[in-house]
């Protein structure tokens, strides 16, 4: 059985982590960045939010 709090920081982690569209590198993006488009760290690219299928 998992840690209550280690699964808690492990859903956090998940639903920040993004894929770039054009160079298919993934990153981890702040909190206050959660529901806005961000800069690719490697390429550039635009990186849109990750739309949660379950709100």
């Amino acid at each position: 059985m998992i840690n209550p709090f280690l699964a808690a920081v492990m859903g956090t982690v998940l639903h920040l982590k993004r894929k770039c569209p054009k160079c298919k590198r993934e990153q981890v993006t702040k909190p206050g960045e959660k529901n806005k488009a961000v800069k690719c760290k490697h390429c550039g690219t635009r990186i849109p939010p990750v739309v949660n299928s379950e709100q």
